[in-house]
């Protein structure tokens, strides 16, 4: 029996989770995520979803709640439920840790985001002189392809996965595209 925590912020989108795999799904959705994203994926069963919407924007607060209803379905969930926290954020780490330590089967699911891809697409088939040239609009550039306008942590992560693919450099507040 598992149960899924799932940060939607950092995740984006629920096409590469196998939600009929978990028998109970909390997922966490940030105060500028208007709706969730399941791809075209179709379910053949009831899923039982709890969605958390926060209401403020705070830096970590997804965080926050997504660890306090960790805590809070360790203490009332039966002893044989695993949890599940997918999301791509490494802050977690020591939480999950934690969590097996004090008996609970507990692991993270990272996944692989499409939005890299789509982001890669867009930049490489733009000629050079009209890519973003300075961070502040490769941010803007961003928000508008993946419609994540105002979610800065998800715009930061997108920025990071394109410098860790070596499709981008930052130096001071410019942009060096390497592909």
């Amino acid at each position: 029996m598992k149960w899924a925590f799932i940060d939607y912020e950092n995740v984006g989108c629920l096409s590469k989770v196998d939600l009929s795999c978990f028998e109970r799904v909390i997922l966490f959705l940030g105060a500028k995520q208007p709706r969730l994203d399941f791809g075209d994926v179709r379910y053949d069963k009831p899923i039982n979803l709890t969605v958390v919407q926060l209401k403020a924007t705070q830096a970590n607060n997804l965080d926050f709640h997504l660890a306090y209803y960790l805590g809070k379905f360790d203490s009332e969930a039966p002893q044989g439920v695993t949890f599940e926290v997918v999301s791509n954020d490494g802050g977690f780490s020591p939480l999950i840790t934690h969590i097996k330590n004090l008996g609970r089967p507990c692991k993270q699911l990272k996944i692989a985001s499409a939005n890299i891809d789509r982001l890669v697409h867009s930049l490489v088939s733009t000629p050079r002189d009209k890519r973003p040239q300075k961070v502040t609009s490769l941010r803007n550039h961003i928000a508008a392809q993946l419609g994540i306008k105002g979610n800065e942590l998800a715009i930061q992560e997108q920025i990071n996965q394109l410098v860790s693919a070596k499709v981008v450099r930052i130096s001071g507040d410019g942009i060096e595209y390497q592909c």
